[in-house]
């Protein structure tokens, strides 16, 4: 539980010591560039390498909806929508990439995905 936790943390931005992710993380040319080509893979149906296959990730989203849906503040479905993504991916936590969970709902789930996205407030799973 501690994993999620921290890992919700990263997915927010924040660190553990309460700093913001984004403003101690120094860009470079390489990293942006490996950033930029595995978006481009997973949109080009690279997500066949994840390791939770779509149709798990889509019946997990679809099973945690109504449940995302009835916290009432996107805020706080954002965070229980971090925390579960989380929980799916348990032990593959260093693999969890948010373009490729948008590249499997929208071709697996894509009303779910939009629903259970509106709800936390936001637009994709590279947001959380």
């Amino acid at each position: 539980m501690a994993a999620a936790f921290a890992f919700a943390l990263t997915l927010t931005g924040c660190s553990s010591s309460g700093e913001d992710a984004a403003g101690t993380t120094t860009g470079t040319t390489a990293g942006t560039a490996a950033a930029g080509t595995k978006a481009a893979d997973a949109k080009a149906g690279g997500a066949a390498s994840a390791p939770i296959s779509a149709e798990d990730l889509c019946a997990h989203l679809k099973k945690e909806l109504p449940r995302i849906k009835a916290v009432g503040s996107e805020v706080g479905a954002m965070a229980q929508l971090t925390i579960s993504i989380a929980n799916l991916y348990d032990d593959h936590l260093e693999e969890l990439d948010g373009d490729v969970l948008d590249a499997q709902a929208t071709k697996t789930c894509p009303q779910t995905r939009t629903e259970i996205l509106k709800a936390a407030g936001v637009d994709s799973f590279t947001d959380l």
